[in-house]
């Protein structure tokens, strides 16, 4: 396949995200990004919340948002405590820097000539490192509702089946790596998406594992794609 490198993926695909501060039972606040609209220049962008209310072409899952966040100067976090008492599910988009793993799914998605990607996590903590990240997801369980972080828990089955819909009978891509850390919200997203078609590079280290998107060898990120777009073209 031709490897699109960032400078040419930028000129097609613009990311939004919705950012959103998470307020737990016990007072505390945490940073979150619930989804990740990846859209290229055809899709209407006048008004980038629309974005949140349209189908896909297909859906990623992934760890969590890491080090994304806003790239509008000034934006303020909206504050949800779930469960949340309104039924709108459409989302306040705001701009968003990509990272290299966004650029993995931009490249799937040239060559399936695909114009709108939705990303979501198994957890909406925003920490670019892994250990610390896992630390708060354990952290989060010793608190009344801190499970909330994951769109795949049962107080949001209507959040997560409206971002699941997508146009195309395309099957979901999995992304979240290998760390066994993630074994416990793996298995719960698992059990949320059974029966959905679903595209993985598999994982020598436990069958809910994956293989992340975005190794650090290039010729990792090579055949990370070539796999995939194997798989997808079964």
């Amino acid at each position: 396949m031709v490897f699109l490198y960032a400078a040419e993926l930028k000129k097609r695909f613009t990311c939004y995200g919705h950012f959103y501060e998470l307020e737990l039972m016990n007072g505390e606040v945490a940073k979150c990004r619930s989804v990740l609209e990846i859209v290229d220049t055809t899709i209407p962008q006048n008004n980038p919340s629309d974005i949140s209310e349209m189908e896909p072409d297909v859906v990623v899952i992934m760890m969590n948002p890491g080090s994304s966040r806003p790239k509008v100067d000034g934006h303020v976090d909206g504050r949800i405590e779930y469960p949340q008492t309104s039924g709108s599910l459409r989302k306040e988009l705001v701009l968003t820097q990509p990272d290299n793993t966004q650029y993995q799914v931009m490249r799937i998605a040239s060559a399936k000539d695909w114009r709108h990607i939705r990303v979501i996590n198994l957890s909406d903590l925003r920490d670019p490192k892994s250990g610390s990240f896992l630390q708060k997801v354990d952290a989060l369980g010793g608190i009344i509702g801190g499970h909330v972080h994951s769109m795949f828990c049962a107080e949001r089955s209507a959040e997560l089946a409206h971002a699941l819909k997508r146009k195309t009978p395309a099957p979901i891509m999995l992304g979240w790596g290998q760390d066994t850390g993630l074994l416990s919200m793996a298995g719960q997203c698992l059990e949320r998406i059974k029966g959905e078609p679903t595209c993985t590079v598999q994982s020598d280290v436990h069958p809910m594992l994956n293989a992340h998107p975005s190794p650090m060898l290039q010729s990792k990120k090579l055949l990370w794609l070539e796999t995939m777009l194997a798989k997808l073209d079964w």
